[in-house]
Order: structure tokens, then sequence, then C-alpha cells
């Protein structure tokens, strides 16, 4: 007899440590979305996304990023880059799809860069009615 899938949730303490690990390794990794700040393209407990290694330099406006916030982490899209003089990226300004609010992430905060599932129109409006 097969054992079903079993769902594991860790602290985020303990999963921010374990993709520090990996994505410092070069490695990616699937996380299962916590949170609807993303919503409606991303839903708690609904969606997964591939995390990838990234060079902070590469990050462009409208990649949702991984990043360190306070005592856990965050993963908000990129609205806003601020460069130094000579066009080198020294800080990202991030917000949550749903929020209004955004945030100011240094450039060594971000752990990785998250490829998104892909979703049809028809099901983002789903999403957003309900």
């Amino acid at each position: 007899m097969r054992k079903k899938h079993q769902i594991k949730y860790l602290p985020n303490k303990d999963i921010l440590l374990l993709i520090r690990e990996q994505i410092a390794a070069g490695r990616s990794m699937r996380l299962q979305v916590r949170g609807n700040s993303m919503s409606p393209l991303l839903l708690d407990l609904h969606d997964t996304v591939l995390l990838h290694p990234v060079d902070p330099a590469k990050i462009k406006m409208g990649d949702v990023i991984l990043y360190l916030w306070k005592d856990g982490f965050l993963m908000h899209r990129v609205v806003g880059i601020k460069e130094s003089p000579d066009g080198i990226p020294e800080c990202f300004i991030c917000r949550g799809d749903a929020l209004q609010n955004s945030e100011n992430v240094p450039i060594e905060d971000v752990i990785a860069l998250a490829e998104l599932p892909d979703h049809s129109f028809l099901t983002l409006l789903v999403r957003r009615v309900w």
C-alpha cells in the first residue's frame, strides 16, 4: 500500500535557511505560496513557484523576486529600481500585486528570482472575482 504525500510546514526561518543554501549552491527549488499579497496571480496554498539563482544586476522591472524582509522573507514584484550614478542597481522597490505599500529592498537582500505559473486570462478573472 502506497503512502499519500504528506505536506510538512516549516517555520519561515527554517525554510529561509534551506532556500538560501540551495540557491547559493546554484540549484533551483519549488516553493508553495503562502499569503495573498500577489493575488490573483498567486494564491495562498494553491500555487507553487520555481525559485532560481539570479544575478541582481540582471533583475528588471516586472520580475518577481524573493528577498529578506525583517525576520523572514517576501516574494513581490519589482516596481522600481534605484541605481547608482554609474547605472548599477543598489535597491529594488517591490510591492505585492494586491498591495498599495512598497518595500525598499537592498540588492544584498535579494535571494532568488521567481518563475511564476502560467495562468490564462480566464483563470485570473475567475480568481479576481472569487
